[in-house]
């Protein structure tokens, strides 16, 4: 029998954004993303709940030739976010991709893509017994599809979501709701000032545990 564990579904670039806006607004100017300590947050933010496998979806980023100075960078970028997080304990999968888009003359990257990869894992996890629980790290509306599968296969779903910004939907539908509040993210990156406290946000009950690495 296939040992049934908890793993986490984590969306990347909403993630990476969320702690990258709290950062700053606290008095940051040079906000570097290898001076966060990403396992020690999320250790803290479940407490003594036993997370087996942390999974993170990151877009892959392409050349393009009429951005190719920029892609390059953001291509650094990936590599060194890769080592970093691989090294931090976490299981980094790259789904989807970074697109450039011009728009009103200005050129943007946007991933896109990510979601589907989410869905599929977490959808395969499921249908082959590997989860008993999943924490779900993504607003992303279209994953309700995923989360009816898991009230109907038996598996209990975690919503973990930003106290400023979450899925009102997500949390009538999850079994549970972790909120990670800005003080959860500043106290894992040196030197943050405090700042206004959030709103706070209706929540389920909220259980929180310990992770492991493997």
């Amino acid at each position: 029998m296939t040992q049934q564990r908890t793993h986490l579904y984590l969306d990347g670039q909403n993630f990476l954004r969320r702690i990258a806006e709290v950062i700053r607004r606290r008095g940051v100017s040079d906000y570097d993303v290898t001076k966060v300590d990403f396992w020690g947050l999320l250790n803290h933010v479940f407490k003594d709940r036993q997370v087996d496998l942390a999974s993170i979806y990151v877009a892959r980023v392409r050349p393009y030739e009429d951005t190719k100075e920029k892609s390059e960078e953001l291509m650094v970028r990936e590599a060194a976010l890769k080592e970093l997080l691989e090294r931090q304990g976490f299981r980094y999968v790259t789904g989807g991709t970074v697109r450039a888009r011009a728009r009103a003359g200005e050129v943007t990257f946007e991933e896109k893509g990510v979601d589907v990869t989410i869905a599929v894992e977490m959808t395969r996890d499921m249908l082959e017994g590997k989860v008993s629980t999943v924490i779900l790290g993504s607003s992303d509306s279209d994953l309700q599809p995923v989360v009816k599968l898991a009230k109907e296969k038996g598996v209990k779903l975690i919503y973990l979501a930003s106290r400023a910004r979450y899925n009102r939907g997500l949390v009538a539908t999850a079994d549970e709701t972790i909120f990670m509040e800005a003080d959860d993210i500043a106290r894992f990156y040196p030197d943050t000032k405090p700042t206004e406290p959030e709103q706070p946000a209706r929540t389920s009950r909220r259980r929180r545990r310990r992770m492991n690495r493997g």
